[in-house]
């Protein structure tokens, strides 16, 4: 027997619709006339384009989600098996999740910034770890306005927790890092910025060293006081040196 999925079924429904639509205006085109034909084909359009924005947005939303999915499998126990580059790949995912929306999520920014943490990025992950702080307090203030990306997010995040057992995955991997974010972000953050601060003083005394090493090895010219610009004494012409050359060797 042959089953129909999810995907299969909207794609059946979608066609039947348009097949009814055209039906319909060719129907009004008959007995109803041209103009309402257009009218009703204006109307048409004009309800694709909104659900077409609509379901931009829901891509949108749908994408931070699956972020934390990969995310959460990359931090947790089996995170020592991921390829370098499949992390980079999460974190450019990351990367467009925190710049998607005005207002995004603390859970996005921390959800990054760990994993750039991960493979020893630490400004990257001291960027994000701290922003994640920021809109954590930025949360809680009731003089910000939420962007309407924003309470979209919400809508969506809050029917996950009423129904977590109908989005399995994303629910777990929402509840394991926002565990970790509690437990964790201020110590990821305190972290990356002393192993930054050791990197930059390791950088300038390595500067001071060569700067140094480079004085010592120098010249130093000290008979310039006194002299005038008259007293330097110009090389000879090219000419003498060569009609010298050529007279000691015509000799020999």
């Amino acid at each position: 027997m042959i089953s129909i999925t999810d995907r299969q079924k909207r794609v059946a429904a979608r066609v039947g619709l348009l097949v009814a639509a055209a039906l319909v205006l060719a129907g009004m085109w008959k007995f109803a006339g041209a103009g309402a034909a257009i009218f009703m084909c204006l109307f048409g359009t004009g309800m694709l384009v909104l659900y077409g924005i609509k379901r931009a947005g829901k891509r949108k939303t749908e994408t931070i989600f699956g972020f934390y999915v990969t995310a959460e499998e990359i931090l947790g126990a089996n995170g020592s098996s991921r390829y370098r580059f499949e992390i980079a790949e999460a974190i450019k995912t990351g990367e467009t999740v925190v710049h998607m929306l005005p207002d995004p999520p603390p859970l996005s920014s921390f959800a990054l910034g760990a994993l750039y943490h991960s493979i020893g990025d630490h400004n990257g992950a001291i960027g994000h770890l701290a922003l994640a702080a920021e809109e954590e307090l930025l949360k809680e203030s009731p003089h910000v306005s939420p962007s309407r990306q924003l309470r979209r997010y919400v809508r969506r995040l809050r029917q996950i927790e009423r129904r977590p057992e109908r989005w399995p995955k994303i629910s777990a991997a929402i509840r394991n890092l926002e565990t970790v974010r509690r437990d964790r972000a201020a110590h990821l953050l305190a972290e990356n910025q002393v192993q930054l601060k050791r990197l930059v003083e390791a950088f300038d005394s390595k500067l001071s060293d060569e700067s140094a090493q480079a004085t010592l090895t120098r010249t130093p010219v000290t008979d310039f006081a006194g002299r005038s610009f008259k007293s330097i004494t110009p090389p000879p012409p090219i000419s003498e040196v060569l009609n010298d050359v050529y007279q000691e060797e015509k000799p020999s």
